[in-house]
């Protein structure tokens, strides 16, 4: 299972909603997903239907010894794509990992289940650098960093970078940024294009060629609990996020 932290340290650039649609378009090219939402806010967890009511959360698989990935992973309307809700109560988690010693490798000890079970393992996560978001990349192999083309994303950017470097050096030398996509994109603005264009310059080998423009269906999509794919299948933004996750799995070898 090759483990992927979807990660932004600045809010509003489409992190789940990239976890959502990306996970969908690794389905349907026949892989097995796991999807976990690990954000207190609960996006992603509220934007995809489960095939019944889920009664444990990730919340349960941090604290709870006993509790397994199988105990919480819940299958989802979405063909080959399963779920690891969110819980409002994130927090309870936070302090209580924070006083355990070795509280980071808590996520990587329970994936280790899910090993044969799912191809890729997607982990939506906060903005927020805390033990959560630690856990995640410690877990992953990859991290992804989604980037809306608003000047002040770029900050973000940095500060996201610097944050998986510092876990890769002190926690897991394993880890490395699978790439860095604009998922949200004014081609109509000047300024969009001038925001991309200095991130190509800066990370040439991870900025991501697919991009994804501004787009009203996906948005709508969310809300129906749809990915694009099944919203609006022949609309131009189930067509990037295809050639997005086409170019992620290229860059992963599969």
């Amino acid at each position: 299972m090759t483990t992927i932290t979807v990660c932004q340290r600045k809010g509003g650039n489409g992190k789940s909603t990239s976890s959502l649609n990306l996970a969908h378009a690794f389905a349907l090219s026949g892989l097995r997903v796991l999807l976990i939402d690990l954000d207190d806010q609960k996006n992603t967890t509220s934007a995809i239907a489960t095939r019944g009511i889920p009664t444990l959360t990730i919340e349960n698989l941090l604290v709870e010894e006993a509790v397994t990935l199988p105990d919480v992973a819940t299958a989802t309307e979405w063909e080959g794509v399963s779920l690891i809700p969110a819980s409002a109560s994130l927090s309870g988690a936070i302090r209580e990992l924070d006083g355990e010693v070795g509280s980071h490798l808590v996520l990587s000890e329970k994936l280790r289940v899910g090993e044969a079970t799912y191809d890729i393992c997607l982990i939506d996560t906060s903005p927020s650098l805390n033990i959560l978001v630690v856990n995640a990349l410690v877990a992953s192999r990859y991290a992804f960093i989604p980037l809306s083309s608003r000047y002040f994303s770029l900050q973000g950017l940095g500060q996201t970078l610097e944050s998986v470097q510092k876990v890769s050096s002190r926690l897991n030398p394993s880890l490395s940024v699978l790439g860095i996509a604009f998922v949200i994109h004014d081609g109509r603005s000047s300024l969009a294009k001038e925001v991309i264009e200095k991130a190509r310059g800066e990370y040439p080998e991870l900025v991501c060629g697919a991009t994804v423009a501004q787009n009203i269906r996906i948005e709508e999509a969310q809300v129906v609990r749809r990915s694009v794919f099944e919203y609006a299948r022949d609309d131009r933004g189930a067509a990037q996020y295809r050639a997005l996750a086409d170019e992620l799995l290229s860059r992963m070898g599969r």
